[in-house]
């Protein structure tokens, strides 16, 4: 297991080093939207005819019982998640979204990375960045998963002050479980503040939940992806962001801590940890 822990860890700092070579592949300004925020989207979009890659890596150490289901054996594993999207401008204001979705639970009898499914959203703003008291833009997504289908609303609200920024991003999800013919109604809203360094280096704090709108039964022998979906009260997470940018690329970085479960210690099957890192990365490709 220790093993395994050195492994992930190590990937975690070959992509790390891929996005500073990215980043230091140009000398031009960035001509891809930054996301200073790894989990808010902006209001901003690609203009029309322009391309980006972004790849997303979340890795969250869990408890995982060995062999005693009380996890008086249990040890530290890492759940990650991957997410590559395709991003297209159709026009000025109109942006097309692709996803490929990859997810590796963290106990060892489970397989490695699994093909979770295919994404694809659009991405709308109503105006240019200032021409409204609040910049507004609208998201809308379809996922198709192995076992179901999901479909996702953003409301996307931010401000700029300067070299302050405000973002808040107002999210529901609902999702079809066409094996058991069942819907489940989910919010997962994001609230953030960010700060320019320099226009290369942004810092901020961002805030985001987790939680269902229906009534949740606790199932003991939920599987973990169940158990990500299935959360009866709301999961919350605040941590520190930062974002680098240049030559038409940009990675953003945070630790998220989660905060309505502080002082309890960390149980095995709990998916949702007490850490949750993720890093995005972005590629200008035209």
């Amino acid at each position: 297991m220790q093993l395994k822990l050195t492994i992930k860890f190590m990937s975690v700092r070959a992509l790390a080093f891929a996005a500073a070579l990215a980043l230091s592949a140009g000398v031009q300004p960035a001509s891809a939207t930054p996301r200073p925020l790894p989990f808010s989207y902006p209001h901003a979009t690609l203009f029309e005819g322009e391309t980006e890659l972004e790849q997303y890596v979340d890795l969250i150490p869990v408890r995982v019982a060995r062999e005693d289901d009380d996890g008086t054996r249990a040890v530290t594993s890492v759940r990650s998640e991957l997410v590559t999207e395709f991003e297209y401008g159709i026009t000025d204001r109109l942006e097309l979204g692709l996803y490929l979705e990859f997810r590796q639970s963290a106990s060892a009898n489970t397989p490695a990375m699994r093909f979770q499914g295919v994404k694809q959203r659009l991405r709308y703003r109503f105006a240019d960045e200032g021409e409204w008291p609040i910049d507004v833009g609208v998201y809308g997504e379809i996922a198709e998963f192995h076992n179901e289908f999901e479909f996702e609303q953003k409301l996307l609200l931010s401000k700029r002050l300067g070299r302050v920024g405000l973002v808040t991003n107002l999210w529901v999800e609902q999702e079809w479980y066409f094996q058991t013919e069942e819907w489940k109604y989910l919010y997962n809203p994001t609230a953030a503040v960010t700060f320019e360094i320099t226009p290369s280096v942004v810092v901020g704090a961002e805030y985001w939940a987790h939680g269902r709108f229906d009534e949740v039964e606790d199932d003991a022998s939920a599987t973990e992806d169940e158990t990500l979906v299935d959360v009866s009260g709301t999961r919350h997470y605040l941590g520190p962001t930062l974002m680098l940018q240049g030559g038409g690329n940009f990675v953003a970085l945070a630790p998220y801590f989660r905060l309505d479960s502080l002082g309890d210690r960390l149980e095995p099957g709990d998916p949702w940890g007490k850490v949750w890192f993720r890093m995005l990365i972005g590629i200008g490709l035209h």
